[in-house]
């Protein structure tokens, strides 16, 4: 009995020495490569860069994710591995080099340490990694999949979101002047009153936001695949109707009182609106998942069919 407590005494030491050896490495890695990081942490955590810059998704996603690694915190401590792994050392030593050539754009600095960090975790730690590379996949896309749309598909992205609302414009009796992106009208004011519709307002972001909770909630509460692909399609078009409601909305706005006012809404809309359909998809998912609530979570699962 003394030997048996003795070996699970010298395994947790184990755990601690390679925790605070992966919290020195990480810290020590984000010191010397990411010095920008720590100089503009400060600046990035205000509300008004948060939410004036449109940065209240990543970190969004980033606290869940991190509540979820918290929640999971014991089935995590379960996969650590004591011994070491070449497979796992050869794919954090790729993840943290790849953090360091990875651009130092602002939008990416919290994802380039994250990824250094989870790449020491994976050398130390060996299949310990799988879930935390999973959530930080899950954020990596909420912050590339904008920036991807921006820069490779800006407007046939836009256009998805240009074409329905010109047609319920059109249905509805607006006058309006549109070429392309640029949307020209004249307010009940009088004032002329210009606006681009870019991808942006076409709502990447919360298309990735979305797809990001649809995949945590997938994680603990896993559906059937019939039943996952009926609400995946139900919530990617619910989403899309979305922006669409809001971009009319914004132009009635618009419309109705000026300018001003419409960019006044655009800063403030998207936080009211697409929390408001979330909650109504979240009832759905939940209302489909009842009948599974015996099944194992998403990564049993996958342990189950491991073993």
């Amino acid at each position: 009995m003394k030997s048996a407590n003795k070996a699970v005494t010298e395994y947790l030491g184990q755990k601690s020495v390679r925790l605070a050896a992966w919290l020195v490495a990480s810290l020590g890695i984000s010191i010397v490569f990411f010095r920008q990081f720590w100089a503009s942490l400060p600046v990035m955590l205000t509300p008004q860069w948060i939410f004036g810059e449109h940065n209240a998704a990543p970190w969004g996603i980033l606290g869940l994710c991190l509540i979820w690694l918290w929640l999971k915190r014991r089935q995590i401590a379960s996969e650590m591995e004591m011994r070491f792994r070449p497979a796992f050392a050869l794919l954090g030593l790729v993840m943290a080099i790849s953090a360091v050539l990875i651009s130092p754009s602002e939008h990416f600095m919290v994802f380039s340490v994250l990824l250094a960090s989870t790449g020491v975790y994976a050398i130390l730690m060996g299949k310990g990694i799988r879930l935390p590379l999973v959530l930080l996949g899950i954020y990596g896309f909420v912050v590339a999949f904008p920036r991807f749309v921006e820069q490779h598909i800006e407007i046939p992205y836009a256009m998805t979101a240009i074409k329905p609302l010109l047609g319920i414009l059109n249905l509805f009796g607006y006058q309006y002047d549109s070429q392309v992106q640029w949307l020209r009208f004249t307010a009940a004011s009088g004032e002329p009153v210009s606006v681009a519709i870019t991808a942006a307002c076409a709502g990447p972001t919360t298309m990735a936001v979305f797809l990001a909770i649809f995949a945590l909630m997938m994680l603990d509460m896993p559906l059937p695949p019939q039943k996952a692909a009926y609400l995946l399609a139900f919530g990617v078009v619910g989403t899309w109707v979305q922006s669409i409601i809001r971009l009319v909305f914004l132009l009635v706005v618009g419309y109705q009182w000026g300018r001003d006012a419409l960019f006044t809404a655009h800063s403030w809309s998207i936080y009211i609106l697409f929390p408001l359909w979330y909650l109504l998809f979240v009832y759905v998912y939940f209302r489909q998942a009842e009948p599974s609530r015996g099944s194992p979570t998403g990564l049993k699962r996958i342990q189950a069919v491991e073993a």
